[in-house]
């Protein structure tokens, strides 16, 4: 025998009267022997739940306190029901509806309202249609109980209650169903607690969607990326005077420089300091993420909402291998000359190497992922947000570096535009970093140990020329293009051609 499904009304304004007991007693009617249980606005949901109804907000409550259970619901696949208009408010439905990249579609009409449904949902409708009017359960009232029933039979009787994701309040299976007596609803049992709200993020509508729209939810608001850039503009200023003062500590003379051109670059403190500055952007990125947008701060990494090493250590392999090994060439074909170590050697490899991926993280969390959702968020079409995302990505990285020699202006802008691409297909930067550290790391430890470390930096004086440019789009070209086939293999991009990964 399956167990019966447990439901709850969520945001029951008035109990014993009113539409609360009426759709209590549509629900007893509609799925006799379920347990159903009221619940106040704002409930997280735990994976216990079989269907939600969502009721009017109670007095002085915005209709957005019923987001976090929305977004529980779509999330967990849970059923839904809610109203469009009249006193079973159930959240922002129309909102819901014109929310960039949302899946709620016209389904048809009830009773002459009418009815949304959400696409690849279990049950999830949204209609103006009166639910408790009617003589006997309303059509969606019993499809909600169906579909309340039907995954409630899809768990073994016995099986224990399922722990609730964190932040959310699990809501036991094992309440008895209170026979409710003719035209009197049952008594409610124990209120469920919302879990914590002040700091959850917005919740989306369970619709993926690709890396540059990861912003542009159901809780998008215009003004969201300007806060996100003061957010992120701030705190990286603080983080930076954090890291200006320590450096000044730990190496007085910084006092007297006069210009960049006075910076020993071959200084192990010079190294350290900056490439800290650099780093310093993920934590400005993360709290503006977090912020500014509202969002869970591992949206900036992919998708998936976090930082996928098993792929970010497949992309590294792999560009260790043909990137090194194109870097190496280069420099073969370029002459293989050498020149006299560094002083301090040691240092600068330790440092090399325990900082400059976090320098590299650094620059592309802020340059393909701050900036690409930040500019996503205000575009509807996601094609033309990664074309507009990826000029100013190329643009504003290019510049960056200091030089207006237009052909290493052209090659760092192929870099820029190449990993714009991969974090497009991939939904997320760490084929991007993976390349990024790679370079940086293969061309800093190879001249500090073949000599000639200060010719790597990129400053106002370095030039390039045509045919170095070719060679180096080329082969940037290349080595995108197997990141991408490696992606498909493994799974994390789509197969078909030019589709971005989403989630």
């Amino acid at each position: 025998m399956a167990p019966a499904p447990l439901i709850l009304l969520v945001g029951s304004a008035a109990w014993p009267t009113g539409p609360a007991s009426r759709a209590w007693q549509a629900l007893q009617d509609a799925a006799p022997g379920a347990l159903l249980q009221p619940a106040i606005a704002g409930v997280r949901l735990g994976a216990e739940v079989d269907g939600v109804w969502l009721m009017a907000p109670p007095p002085g409550e915005p209709a957005e306190v019923h987001d976090a259970t929305i977004g529980d619901a779509l999330h967990l696949g849970i059923p839904l029901l809610g109203s469009l208009a009249g006193p079973e408010v159930g959240g922002r439905g129309e909102e819901l509806t014109r929310a960039p990249g949302s899946r709620w579609r016209l389904e048809g009409t009830v009773d002459a309202a009418p009815v949304l449904g959400l696409e690849g949902h279990p049950f999830a409708r949204l209609t103006g249609a009166a639910l408790t009017a009617t003589e006997g359960p309303h059509l969606l009232v019993t499809g909600l109980a169906r579909a309340a029933g039907a995954r409630a039979a899809q768990r073994p009787e016995a099986r224990p209650a399922t722990p609730a994701p964190p932040g959310t309040a699990a809501v036991p299976s094992s309440w008895p169903a209170t026979p409710v007596p003719p035209g009197m609803p049952a008594p409610p049992p124990p209120m469920v607690s919302p879990g914590p709200s002040g700091w959850a993020p917005l919740p989306d509508d369970g619709t993926p969607r690709p890396y540059v729209h990861q912003m542009r939810t159901s809780g998008y608001r215009w003004w969201r990326p300007f806060l996100a850039l003061a957010v992120g503009i701030g705190s990286y200023l603080a983080f930076s005077c954090i890291i200006g003062a320590a450096w000044l500590i730990a190496d007085p003379d910084m006092m007297s420089i006069e210009g960049i051109e006075d910076v020993d670059l071959l200084d192990p403190r010079t190294m350290l300091f900056n490439n800290l500055t650099l780093a310093a952007l993920i934590p400005a990125v993360l709290l503006a993420t977090r912020v500014g947008h509202w969002r869970p701060a591992g949206r900036i990494w992919s998708v998936t909402g976090r930082l996928r090493w098993r792929w970010l250590a497949q992309a590294g392999l792999v560009t260790l291998l043909l990137w090194g090994g194109y870097l190496a060439m280069a420099w073969l074909l370029g002459g293989g000359e050498t020149s006299s170590r560094p002083e301090h050697l040691g240092w600068l490899l330790v440092i090399t190497l325990l900082t400059t991926p976090l320098q590299a993280a650094g620059e592309e969390v802020a340059f393909r992922g701050a900036l690409l959702q930040g500019v996503g968020a205000w575009i509807r079409n996601p094609v033309v947000a990664i074309v507009v995302g990826t000029v100013l990505s190329t643009g504003l990285f290019a510049a960056a570096h200091g030089s207006p020699d237009p052909w290493t202006l052209i090659d760092l802008g192929g870099m820029a535009a190449a990993t714009c691409y991969l974090t497009w297909r991939t939904g997320g930067i760490e084929a991007a970093t993976a390349l990024h550290v790679v370079n940086n790391l293969v061309i800093t430890v190879g001249l500090l140990l073949l000599g000639g470390l200060e010719s790597a930096y990129v400053t106002g004086e370095t030039s390039g020329n045509a045919a170095a440019s070719l060679i180096s789009l080329v082969a940037t070209a290349g080595m995108t293009l197997v990141l991408v086939e490696v992606a498909k293999r493994v799974g994390v991009a789509p197969a078909r051609p030019g589709r971005p990964a989403e989630g």
